[in-house]
């Protein structure tokens, strides 16, 4: 019985709350529905807010009213995870009220958004670019600001993004046994980012994919390929101890490129 009274409460509730948001969209009052909007922002239900504040954003423009608008409807649409409008929008908070009172914080917001919109690492990565260029600039504009260890955090996640994508990148083409593709791709991922993960897998796959470029290869560019691989394995030798994973390896193909190298100068001898 308490059970069947509880839903009939609440049907009720629901019902005066629908029967309030539908006077509220079809009152020609603005202020009315103004003020109905902040009841369902302060009520965190965003949904009826948003649409309430886009029903009178424009009957608000250029008032002082329009700067409160314009931050609760940023503010909703980054709770209903709608982040490329909410970006937008705290971007626009911004530039026309840079001296407003969620100034800051609104610029911080359209950096954090273009970050939470940034596709993984898999998938095309000029929203990771975007959001580090709009962490760089709130940096710029606030140096001292309490939000600055949050924006060196999540510049170190949108970098790591792009340092897997280049690590992959570069794995796809050793892969696919596009070696001289691959080493390309291999340096310019250890240039670009030396701090990645992978750096020594990197560096050692630099020395295999020479190796592998220079066997591959027709007779007249083996001996410079096999030069180079040799060089690979110097560089890789001078960072790294003998108890890498990848140092066996790495000493066959000396071997093998020393000995490879030999029988190209014994064949110029007989030619």
């Amino acid at each position: 019985m308490r059970n069947i009274t509880f839903l009939i409460v609440l049907t009720l509730l629901f019902g005066a709350c629908a029967n309030s948001y539908q006077k509220a969209l079809k009152n020609p009052d603005n202020r009315a529905k103004l003020e109905m909007a902040d009841t369902y922002y302060k009520k965190k239900d965003f949904a009826r807010a948003i649409s309430l504040y886009e029903m009178v954003e424009d009957a608000f423009s250029g008032t002082p009213t329009s700067e409160k608008i314009l931050y609760n409807s940023a503010q909703c649409n980054f709770a209903l995870k709608q982040y490329a409008l909410a970006g937008f929008q705290f971007k626009t908070y911004f530039e026309n009220f840079p001296s407003g009172e969620h100034a800051e914080e609104a610029l911080y917001m359209n950096a954090y958004c273009a970050y939470l919109e940034s596709y993984e690492p898999e998938l095309d990565q000029a929203d990771t670019y975007k959001a580090i260029e709009t962490f760089r600039i709130f940096l710029n504009v606030y140096p001292e600001s309490k939000y600055v260890s949050e924006c060196n955090n999540y510049l170190d996640k949108l970098r790591g993004k792009l340092s897997l994508k280049a690590y992959q990148t570069a794995k796809l083409y050793y892969n696919m046994g596009e070696y001289k593709s691959a080493i390309v791709a291999l340096k310019n991922a250890v240039n670009d980012f030396p701090e990645m993960m992978q750096k020594e897998e990197v560096d050692f796959l630099i020395v295999k994919s020479n190796f592998l470029l220079a066997r591959n290869s027709i007779e007249t560019k083996q001996e410079e390929r096999f030069q180079n691989t040799l060089k690979a394995f110097e560089e890789f030798t001078e960072q790294y101890l003998e108890t890498s994973k990848y140092m066996r390896e790495a000493k066959d193909i000396q071997s093998k490129s020393l000995l490879a190298l030999k029988r190209i100068e014994a064949n110029k001898i007989k030619s």
